[in-house]
């Protein structure tokens, strides 16, 4: 069977439909924004890490992408990657900016999933809407590669068309801000930040997670100009990790509640057994004649 070339037609008709595709998404970005899309693990923290340290993103936004359903869900997303759609100022930042940053936040050696999260949904994956982004796609990864000296075979994150975005349910948006004890917890006791120092180094994760911007002097946007760093335009400070997540601590009390409620429960049935027999001890006593009482005792 002969491969044949595609048609310049047929090119065209991929380009509309990529077009058309994109118009699809479950989300709407501002016309003089950007977006892209990366599988990076959890969304939760994808979406905490662009909103607080990234140049130039407006929002970041969990979903799902890549299955084999429309409309997923949590519990209904097959081979649907947790990705994260973030919107940038493409003045303030670009598409290969922010995939340098993302590379940061990925254990690029995983491509079982991340971190503690295994499965299809947690894989790691960069996507592309076009050529142009293909090419700085490519670009980027071959320049982590050699920036430190890594086989780029070993490199467990591919470059996939972009496809149809799918916003996640609404309590899975903003989670970082909305339970900011629970997501540290969740953070910390999955060993995110441990690995991602472990992988990149302690110096390059610390300054690609501070809100003084360290690791970036200057920003290069999408006309190419290097532009002044800007991030974290939510002001959202950094949350501390919970000593419990707050679903455990809402359970605890929930048990607390029930053994007081069930013993308090038995204590009552028992002094109320206690008193009843007494009263029908005493009841028999008076009864008895003296001679049968002492009798009895």
């Amino acid at each position: 069977m002969s491969i044949l070339s595609p048609s310049l037609p047929f090119l065209l008709f991929l380009l509309l439909l990529r077009h058309e595709i994109a118009l699809c998404d479950d989300y709407s970005v501002a016309p003089n924004h950007k977006s892209l899309v990366v599988a990076m693990g959890c969304f939760w923290c994808g979406e905490e890490a662009f909103e607080h340290y990234a140049p130039g993103v407006v929002e970041a936004v969990s979903g799902y992408s890549g299955g084999s359903n429309d409309n997923p869900t949590y519990g209904n997303h097959p081979h649907h990657f947790e990705v994260v759609l973030v919107e940038y100022d493409p003045a303030k930042s670009s598409y290969a900016e922010l995939l340098r940053y993302a590379w940061r936040n990925i254990d690029p050696f995983d491509g079982a999933g991340q971190f503690c999260d295994k499965g299809k949904a947690y894989q790691p994956a960069i996507f592309y809407a076009d050529e142009a982004e293909r090419r700085a796609a490519d670009a980027v990864a071959a320049e982590i590669a050699e920036l430190h000296a890594w086989d780029r075979g070993d490199l467990a994150v591919p470059l996939l068309p972009r496809a149809t975005f799918w916003r996640a349910e609404e309590y899975h948006q903003d989670y970082y801000q909305k339970n900011p004890g629970s997501y540290g917890y969740y953070k910390t006791g999955c060993g995110r930040s441990q690995r991602l120092q472990e992988v990149w180094g302690a110096e390059v994760y610390d300054c690609y997670h501070d809100l003084q911007s360290s690791c970036f002097e200057g920003v290069t946007n999408s006309s190419g100009n290097v532009v002044d760093f800007e991030a974290n335009v939510k002001q959202v400070g950094e949350g501390k990790a919970a000593v419990l997540p707050k679903k455990i601590v809402q359970l605890i009390v929930l048990l607390v509640v029930i053994f007081l409620t069930v013993g308090g429960s038995l204590s009552w049935f028992c002094m109320r057994k206690n008193v009843t027999k007494n009263k029908l001890e005493s009841n028999v006593e008076l009864k008895l004649p003296e001679h049968a009482q002492d009798e009895a005792k």
